[in-house]
């Protein structure tokens, strides 16, 4: 399994209960596929450099996580699917 860092930015206009139940989502599937995850940080609110689906504020999420290689391309494309998600980027650490 490698180690990999997850940058993701929601719209602004969710609730917190909503950001939650998008959260919990991400981690579930990520632990349903034999992964581990080691960080979640919050990093609040914060305005966008331009405008991402004519939205100008975002909410951004750090997550660590540790996965098969294989399985990275599908939690990718969760990220990409849902529509509260405007930008993604996973890297490998």
């Amino acid at each position: 399994m490698n180690n990999y860092e997850s940058v993701f930015i929601v719209k602004a206009a969710l609730d917190s209960t909503a950001q939650e139940k998008l959260l919990e989502e991400i981690k579930n599937t990520i632990t349903k596929n034999n992964g581990e995850i080691t960080q979640v940080q919050p990093w609040g609110k914060k305005k966008l450099a331009y405008l991402i689906e004519k939205q100008s504020d975002g909410i951004y999420y750090f997550l660590e996580f540790k996965l098969i290689p294989a399985l990275v391309k599908k939690i990718d494309n969760l990220f990409k699917l849902n529509e509260s998600i405007l930008r993604v980027m996973i890297i490998r650490k």
